[in-house]
């Protein structure tokens, strides 16, 4: 089942304690750039934009998480983003495609399959 953005923003916030389970690379940049337009149009209003950003970011760092998970690697890997230059390479993992099934579940993408 393919994942519209705007119901992958929907996921992102209920899902928002949820740092387990996996998320697919579609529902990830979905609600990034669903997120991503939230602020611009909250540009408008004074302090919105800031409250927002504050409010959003423990949901964006579990679903980030979950995506990491997608593709078998550890959250922790975020804090790889802390470091100068680190951005980049989390930024590539984001990107990169799941296989199957892994240590953190079954695959969103193609189900129950072998390792």
């Amino acid at each position: 089942m393919e994942t519209n953005p705007i119901r992958a923003f929907a996921e992102m916030w209920t899902h928002t304690f949820d740092f387990s389970g996996r998320t697919r690379r579609t529902s990830y940049w979905g609600a990034v750039i669903v997120n991503f337009m939230v602020t611009l149009l909250l540009d408008f209003v004074p302090y919105a934009n800031i409250v927002y950003m504050v409010v959003s970011i423990l949901p964006g760092i579990a679903m980030s998480m979950r995506r990491l998970h997608d593709i078998n690697w550890s959250g922790w890997w975020l804090t790889v983003a802390l470091i100068p230059f680190g951005g980049i390479f989390v930024f590539v993992l984001l990107l990169m495609d799941s296989t199957g099934a892994n240590r953190f579940g079954d695959s969103p993408k193609y189900g129950k399959v072998p390792f």
